[in-house]
């Protein structure tokens, strides 16, 4: 598990690095790499990621602040076991990114079993200290 947490450290870092530029596809890149922090529990990568005013509204309408969310991630309260992402639209507006979407979230409960959503959402992040960093999120269910 370390060696992951490792792997995924240093991917974040490479992404980071890469990200210079507030361009289209460095805010694709920040998004799927948020995905995969996420899904690795990854308490720095979360850190880097998420804005310090960050607000994620959940589709249950929960809303967390960035403390409560990667707390709620590292303390495995809140457990992705993966995201998939079928859908994604970012938008580049000078420093600021808006990225709409759609994907499929399966979290682990702590009985072990699994649930699973299908979200359609909104993202927004801003392009601060050479790296895109997420400000909102907010999302729906969609029925199927």
């Amino acid at each position: 598990m370390k060696k992951i947490i490792l792997i995924l450290t240093t991917l974040v870092m490479a992404v980071t690095a890469k990200a210079q530029k507030a361009s289209i596809e460095s805010l694709r890149e920040a998004e799927l790499n948020r995905f995969k922090v996420m899904i690795a529990q990854d308490e720095k990568g979360l850190d880097a990621v998420m804005h310090a005013d960050l607000v994620y509204n959940h589709s249950n309408a929960v809303t967390d602040n960035k403390a409560s969310y990667v707390g709620s991630i590292v303390s495995k309260k809140t457990i992705y076991a993966s995201i998939e992402s079928e859908e994604l639209t970012p938008r580049v507006y000078g420093k600021f990114g808006i990225i709409t979407g759609t994907a499929k979230i399966k979290n682990q409960t702590k009985d072990g079993s699994f649930t699973f959503n299908h979200l359609k959402y909104t993202d927004v992040w801003i392009f601060q200290d050479k790296r895109w960093q997420m400000l909102s999120w907010q999302s729906t269910k969609i029925l199927n």
